[in-house]
This record gives C-alpha cells, structure tokens and sequence, in this order.
C-alpha cells in the first residue's frame, strides 16, 4: 500500500496564516492546539506515548524567504507530518532529552537534519525534544537552497552550538517587539542565517543516517505498525517474519525510541480504543466491545493501562466524547481483521 500516496494531501486542521514580518507565540496542551499552530506543518496520525504528550510551546518568526519555528514538546508522541509546501527545511536538534528519531535517522542534541515537502516524514520521541525548524521558500539564498537540497535525509553537526545560539537570540530578541519586523529588520535577520549556515555547510560533509541490521528491522517493524495492525501482531511473530531474535528486536527498540516493542504494540492499541471511543455513540457501543476488538481481554489491565496513559477512566472518554480531530484517521492504519 502507497501511504505517501494516499496520505500526502492530507490535513486534518487548518493552521494559522502568518505575514510577513509578524510573530506567533502559543503554548499548548492538547493535539488540536498543537497542530492549529504549527503553521504551515501538516501533523496527522497522531500516537500518545506518554500522558504530557502534546505539552510544549511554539515560537514562530515569519520572515519574507523563512520561517524560524521554535518547537518545545514534552515528549512521548508519535506523527506523520508534511514540511510546509514548496520549502526547503533545517531542523537544529537543540535539546533532545532521551531518544528521537525522524524517519531513518537518529536524532541527537546538535544535529541539523535536512528535509522537503516531497514526502511524508514519521516523527517519534520518548522524551522532552526542543527544535528549531527554519523552513527557506523559493525566495531565500539560491546558494544556500542548492546545498540543502543536495542533503535531503541526511544531517550536518552544529558541534559548537552557534546555529542553535543565534536562532535563540533571534527568537528571544524579536519576539519581544509588539509590532511586526520591517522589511530591513527582516532581510538582515535572513542574511546573518544565510551567512552562518553557509560556512557551516563549507566546512562539512552532509551525514548519512547508519544502522545496525537489528536497527533497520526495528524501524521497518515501528513503520509496519504505525500503519497495519492485525490479530496475529505479536513481538515473537514481528521478530520470525523479519529474521530477528526476540532479544535483538527488544534491545534496537530500546536503542531507537526508549520502549519495548510489546508496550509500543500496546500503547498503539490503547490508542486507537480511545479514538473510537471519542468517535462511538454511547447508546450503540460499549468499552468492553471495543477493548476486545483491539486485543484487550483482561478488562482490569486495561483500564490501569488506560488510565496511566490518558489520565481518564475509558468510560469517561465516551460520556465526554468531543468531534475528533487529532488524527487517527481510517486512512492511518490499515485493519485486516478483528483483533
């Protein structure tokens, strides 16, 4: 199944409009408010992992041939997202608290890794994560675009911190103002980034993303899941099927995302129970059936596990049922058969 294909156009929420010059500031708590502001971005298919998992903030400068995005998540999430379109975008790892990892590639505090619009990109973390995405339009540095451009999916180091650093500044320092940039303010911001990042990418050799044979099962196992599940999924069957130990597919989940495979099974599952428990008509369906229906059995587990990762009772979720917009869309995963 085509999922780039059949996902790229996707978009769950409309964002926010920014013009030039102007500055946005949102702190968020919830996946709605998160994917509202993130202007530009397309976030969908959305997986809690922990139960702070859309709390952070952003920061977001919209400059004539840029966006300097500051992004603060409190971590334990999983998406698909879709980079602003017709853009070209670095990412400055500023801070990464545990593991992270984009697609095929393994994030560390200090890497800037390099992606496009032209396809779909999972995102994933266990921690807190602290990130500045400056996304360059048609108009920016035709020098610096062409560079980029040769480096899509792999990373440079920004060793010394300096990008991070002034993007700090720059933020810090501008978001401050009450009125929008002028049109000099903002062409002298966009040639110090032009002007740093050129001589960074001079002096360096873009990275290519390396994996252990057990890391590059464990990432096809992570993508299979995110988007089939079916009542024959287990750990012991994922590890036969992709010519793995149980313990080395244990140990590279661990190395990659800072959780076993058979809580990551589970916590997938405890999602989806909540979104069609928020999607469910109370007089028509019951948490018993749709426990079952994605694997659960012991109804006493459940609601621990239940309770743990979302803060609620599942009954709750479906007396205070709301229109659901966060993302975990038909077209998210493909079901085979009851589990």
């Amino acid at each position: 199944m085509d999922y780039n294909f059949r996902m790229r156009s996707k978009k769950n929420v409309e964002t926010l409009k920014m013009q030039k010059g102007e500055y946005h500031e949102k702190e968020f708590d919830n996946y709605l408010d998160m994917a509202t502001h993130a202007v530009d971005w397309t976030l969908f298919c959305t997986y809690q992992l922990q139960p702070s998992f859309s709390e952070g903030i952003y920061k977001i400068l919209q400059l004539p041939s840029m966006q300097i995005a500051y992004t603060v998540m409190s971590g334990g999430i999983m998406f698909d997202y879709v980079a602003p379109e017709g853009t070209i975008t670095f990412s400055v790892m500023r801070h990464i608290s545990h593991k992270a990892s984009l697609d095929q590639m393994k994030l560390e505090t200090g890497m800037i890794a390099v992606v496009d619009d032209s396809k779909i990109y999972n995102f994933i973390c266990s921690e807190g994560v602290e990130i500045y995405d400056i996304s360059l339009n048609e108009e920016a540095d035709p020098k610096l675009r062409s560079l980029l451009c040769d480096a899509v999916d792999r990373y440079y180091l920004d060793s010394d911190g300096q990008i991070g650093e002034l993007l700090e500044v720059i933020i810090e320092r501008w978001g401050e103002k009450s009125t929008a940039l002028d049109e000099s303010d903002s062409h002298e911001i966009e040639a110090t980034i032009t002007d740093v990042m050129l001589r960074l990418l001079e002096t360096q050799k873009p990275g290519t993303p390396r994996f252990t044979s057990s890391e590059k099962r464990a990432l096809a196992v992570k993508q299979r899941l995110f988007h089939h599940m079916d009542h024959t999924m287990s750990v012991a069957s994922l590890a036969r099927e992709y010519k793995i130990s149980e313990r080395s597919l244990q140990n590279a989940f661990r190395s990659l995302f800072g959780i076993q495979p058979n809580r990551f099974i589970r916590l997938l599952k405890l999602n989806h129970v909540r979104h069609e428990l928020m999607q469910g008509d109370s007089s028509q369906t019951s948490v018993t059936r749709v426990a079952r229906k994605w694997g659960f059995t012991h109804m006493g587990r459940f609601t621990h596990y239940y309770t743990e990762l979302f803060g609620e009772y599942p009954s709750a979720t479906m007396r205070d049922a709301l229109p659901v917009v966060d993302g975990i869309k038909p077209h998210c995963v493909e079901r085979r058969e009851e589990i």
